[in-house]
């Protein structure tokens, strides 16, 4: 009978790791009811979820890509899994090391595009900027040269208004002298 609920504990892992691309590990920390539904809240409305995993047969839910996450399955473990098409991983990442230094989780590792991240990477991926911030520099690095090339023709143009001001006001001060 064990034996068969871990089967359906492996098959239905298998089947959200399926629905859900990318995944980040952490270790489960002894935190309140109220720490763990603010987190759980503030995951949600990024459209991830957290969930807490048996070790053992969540192993076996792994397939031949995710095979490495299985060495941070140690000790009190969940997975937070993305519910969207299109997530914002950075935000979710930010939100789980923000957790971490408040004591409230240990980020372990994660599978986010492909590829398997180490501790390491999923910090290097929650100090990268969110999609709004890079949208915002991208737009900034298109429109910098043309706002560059407008400033400087607008500069000619000026400095040509100028010169004509200032050559009009010296021949009207030479006239009223006579």
């Amino acid at each position: 009978m064990v034996q068969e609920i871990k089967q359906a504990m492996a098959e239905e892992l298998r089947e959200q790791l399926e629905a859900s691309p990318n995944v980040l590990v952490v270790g489960v920390v002894a935190m309140d009811a109220g720490a763990n539904h603010a987190l759980r809240t503030t995951l949600r409305s990024h459209g991830a979820r957290l969930r807490v995993i048996h070790n053992r047969a969540s192993r076996f839910a792994l397939d031949e890509a995710r095979r490495d996450l299985g060495a941070f399955f140690v000790g009190p473990t969940a997975l937070t899994f993305v519910d969207r098409e299109d997530p914002d991983m950075v935000v979710i990442a930010k939100t789980l090391v923000d957790a971490e230094k408040k004591k409230k989780l240990k980020v372990r590792g994660g599978f986010v595009d492909g590829e398997v991240l180490d501790r390491a990477g999923v910090r290097f991926l929650a100090a990268s900027p969110d999609k709004p911030t890079l949208r915002g520099m991208l737009a900034g690095v298109i429109v910098g040269p043309a706002r560059g090339i407008a400033v400087a023709l607008q500069g000619v143009g000026a400095g040509l208004a100028r010169c004509l001001q200032e050559r009009i006001d010296q021949s009207t001060d030479s006239q009223t002298e006579e």
